[in-house]
């Protein structure tokens, strides 16, 4: 029996919303993120992304550790919505 791999995804309603309560354009997101304008797509669209890139977007966004997660979660790898 193969292993479930697990991927983090972000929810990108959340991103969004917070971005038009900041005013902030996906240029802006990612340059205070530090990010390719790629993997902030990526994130967007609920694909998956590196801790470190969930990390940094929600450092952006201002988020709060109590809130952190209605931004990402944790959930089975899916190739169809995951692969590169």
């Amino acid at each position: 029996m193969r292993q479930k791999q697990f991927v983090t995804r972000m929810f990108g309603e959340a991103i969004t919303e917070r971005m038009r309560e900041l005013n902030m354009s996906k240029a802006d997101l990612a340059r205070t993120a530090e990010i390719s304008r790629s993997t902030l797509s990526r994130a967007i669209e609920g694909r998956s992304v590196r801790v470190g890139t969930i990390v940094a977007i929600c450092h952006a966004l201002g988020v709060e550790s109590v809130e952190d997660t209605d931004f990402w979660e944790t959930d089975y790898y899916n190739p169809k919505i995951d692969a590169i």
